[in-house]
């Protein structure tokens, strides 16, 4: 629970772009019901995701009663970093292109109204969830803010195959907009697709989805070989709807920790239709286990002449770094905003 209304404050961020420049002023709308709600309203947006990020810190380090975001999973990425494990509650208003953890909240989607009242109602009733959240470490993990080593944090999934190939590759494409400039990505990085080498080192096992495990001692298992695919997930689903891993849980205190050891181009092609489905977890080449953490880093293969550059990891679709990395899911490090148990729109 937060103490109730009237007086909180809070801090809200608004990315301009999110949902085509809809955000914009579903966000100025917002400040302005809440400073009406007799709130203390204070806008933490910025000229661009760093400086919105560095005024989030900032304002929760100085005491908010709660951080709210506007937009799609890039501005939960960003709430995340500046409130996960302070206790400092965060409020999502999903009106952005992808709103994977959103909907998988149980919160509104693209629907302003909806959403904004929801948020009103979690202010109202003091309401808040604890979320687990991914704790991402390593000497190539890079801050947003001044590209120094530093600790990042996760809502949906740590990527470091082919999805985050294609992020990559759609990232840095200015046309066209939208979820084809994503397909078109998907489709050059699976022309050019050669399976990579990577090792895993997995704590606190409690399913090995059918990989191969060899026992290191004190909890720990490790598995070397190549994948087209591996992507430690908190969420179910991620990129606009891709059910990465199905089952995942974010209340379960665990990674679901996908491996494809997929090899060819035309397997590659063949695994990413079926994973809006979550079909592709059926295949035996697909391998779905179940771990505190995971470390992933580079294979033995790796680096030799001829062998194909590890894609650089990243994190709800944002750039994280280069291996090696360490994700470890914290068991309701986030507390998220949610109206009472029952409630509708």
């Amino acid at each position: 629970m937060i103490r109730r209304r009237p007086g909180l404050r809070l801090g809200v961020v608004v990315n301009p772009t999110a949902g085509k420049g809809w955000a914009r002023s579903v966000g100025g709308d917002l400040v302005d019901t809440l400073a009406g709600d007799a709130h203390d309203v204070v806008d933490l947006s910025g000229r661009n995701a760093d400086l919105a990020l560095e005024h989030a810190h900032r304002a929760v380090a100085d005491g908010l009663d709660a951080l709210v975001v506007v937009g799609g999973d890039g501005m939960v990425h960003l709430g995340v970093q500046a409130t996960a494990a302070t206790g400092i509650p965060l409020g999502i208003v999903a009106v952005g292109t992808g709103n994977d953890f959103a909907e998988v909240m149980g919160l509104p989607v693209r629907d302003a109204s909806a959403a904004g009242a929801a948020l009103r109602t979690a202010l109202e009733a003091g309401t808040v969830r604890p979320v687990d959240a991914i704790e991402v470490t390593g000497p190539g993990v890079r801050h947003p803010h001044d590209d120094a080593p530093h600790a990042r944090w996760c809502a949906g999934a740590v990527s470091a195959g082919l999805d985050a190939a294609v992020n990559a590759r759609a990232n840095a494409m200015l046309r066209p907009r939208g979820s084809s400039r994503y397909t078109l990505a998907a489709l050059a990085e699976i022309a050019a697709f050669r399976a990579w080498s990577y090792t895993l080192e997995l704590e606190g096992v409690v399913d090995d989805g059918g990989l191969a495990l060899t026992e290191l001692g004190d909890g720990r298992c490790a598995w070397s070989g190549r994948a087209a695919m591996v992507t430690a997930a908190n969420l179910p689903q991620i990129g606009g709807g891709i059910r990465v891993t199905p089952d995942a849980s974010p209340t379960d205190g665990l990674l679901d920790l996908l491996v494809a050891t997929v090899r060819t181009r035309a397997a590659a092609a063949a695994i990413f239709p079926t994973m809006f489905s979550g079909r592709h977890v059926a295949r035996p080449d697909v391998h779905v286990a179940r771990a505190r953490a995971v470390t992933i880093r580079p294979g033995p293969d790796a680096g030799r002449a001829g062998e194909p550059p590890l894609p650089p990891a990243h994190a709800d679709g944002e750039h994280l770094g280069t291996l090696p990395l360490r994700a470890a899911v914290h068991p309701g490090a986030l507390r998220l905003l949610t109206p009472p148990v029952g409630w509708r729109p």
